[in-house]
């Protein structure tokens, strides 16, 4: 499954006054890049990339040993569903702590009876607040 990364790069000042094109003709050899952006503030390039997790930090590992890389960070993107859990409570969101899949929303690979536990949980936790219930 591909996910959304952004790559963080400090750019050796060398590689700054030929316009980045030493550096853009790197990443775009990348397939997985989707944008390069210019930045203003501690980073100097952002670069975004959709690949499974081997393949993003396998081209992070190769971008990474370029003589123009100061400093790489790299960022995963995680998506954030908060009308999941509106109407519940902080003791609520505890309780369901160890159930919530990894990408809330994405109930892929639970078994029936977690589906089944998390929708009774929520069913209730809402009800107590008067909040609709919502099938995961």
């Amino acid at each position: 499954m591909a996910t959304k990364r952004y790559l963080m790069f400090n750019v050796d000042e060398g590689a700054c006054k030929n316009g980045y094109q030493d550096v853009l003709r790197d990443l775009i050899t990348i397939p997985e890049v989707q944008s390069i952006e210019r930045l203003d503030g501690i980073f100097d390039l952002m670069v975004q990339v959709e690949c499974p997790a081997t393949v993003g930090y396998a081209a992070a590992d190769d971008l990474s040993a370029k003589g123009w890389v100061k400093r790489l960070e790299i960022l995963q993107v995680e998506p954030l569903h908060p009308h999941d859990y509106v109407g519940l409570t902080l003791d609520d969101l505890i309780r369901l702590k160890g159930l919530i899949p990894e990408s809330p929303g994405n109930y892929e690979g639970l078994t029936v009876d977690e589906r089944l536990r998390i929708k009774r949980l929520i069913h209730e936790s809402r009800g107590s607040h008067g909040a609709a219930s919502t099938s995961p």
